[in-house]
């Protein structure tokens, strides 16, 4: 009988003794997140960027031609606004850094991407413009018969963001949230074109241009997940991207006021607001 409860005894310590050390061999054997890394991305952008404009008169009545307010109402359909809805490439390079504890992951990431947005549209504003010119009480508006166009367009040349992740990690896998700092390089304007057809030898002449180029500072925030393979990973993201808005200010032209003997000016406002949304594939490797 104790022969039979030592090697029962035995066999339980034997066997006690190899799981757990299966198990330290898996805990020392997960993959391990920390450290740098080096990697690239590339994927789709899901523009909704939007061009907003319009023209305002200010000044009194004007002699001999329209009133403010008939100024105004025609002022309204002179212009092209624009909603950007486009799906364009984006891709980039990307460095960042882990720090594991446990199953935690927390790091900082910082990307820079080419993004191939751009969209315009136009619309045909010649009657409005002579039409205009009548109610300004130009004389010869009538006869010189300008054939308009309005263009609104948009344009990105590239964006870049810097982030925090924080993440579980599941062995090889990793799900992770993030968010933080976005910038990038936007661009949208108005353009009016202008052509005297009466004119013995047309020219087309800019007539209007409203628009903002520069560099816009905004946030990001989105998600995704990864899976390590020795010192590779390879993973799928999602971003929200906001770089705020941009305004411009311009005058259209002037007028004569012969009440007042002073010219009087058509101003042209307009902004940009400029959100995406980024879903993309990304390689990184782990040092």
């Amino acid at each position: 009988m104790k022969n039979i409860v030592f090697a029962a005894t035995a066999i339980v310590s034997a066997a006690t003794m190899t799981v757990a050390a299966r198990a330290a061999d898996v805990s020392d054997t997960a993959y391990d997140w920390s450290g740098f890394y080096l990697g690239l991305n590339a994927g789709a952008g899901f523009n909704n960027s939007k061009v907003n404009h319009d023209f305002n008169y200010t000044g009194p009545d004007v002699s001999g031609g329209g009133s403010a307010s008939e100024i105004n109402n025609l002022l309204d359909n002179v212009g092209a606004n624009l909603k950007s809805d486009e799906t364009a490439f984006t891709g980039g390079g990307l460095i960042g850094y882990n720090w594991q504890h446990d199953k935690l992951v927390f790091g900082v990431e910082a990307d820079l991407n080419y993004a191939g947005f751009g969209n315009d549209r136009s619309n045909n504003i010649s009657n409005q413009l002579n039409d205009l010119g009548e109610l300004l009480g130009d004389p010869g508006a009538g006869d010189e018969n300008l054939s308009a166009t309005a263009r609104t367009s948009f344009g990105a040349d590239w964006f870049a963001t810097l982030r925090g992740r924080v993440g579980f990690a599941a062995d090889n896998f990793l799900f992770y949230g993030t968010g933080g700092l976005a910038y990038g390089k936007m661009e949208g304007s108005v353009k009016i074109d202008a052509t005297e057809l009466a004119d013995d030898d047309p020219e087309t002449d800019r007539y209007y241009t409203g628009s903002t180029d520069a560099t816009n500072l905004g946030w990001t925030v989105g998600g995704g997940m990864e899976y390590g393979i020795d010192n590779w990973s390879l993973g799928i993201e999602y971003l929200y991207v906001d770089l705020g808005s941009a305004n411009w200010r311009r005058n259209l032209g002037a007028t004569q006021n012969d009440d007042e003997d002073q010219l009087v000016g058509i101003t042209g406002k307009g902004d940009v607001d400029y959100q995406f949304s980024v879903v993309r594939a990304s390689a990184k490797l782990r040092f």
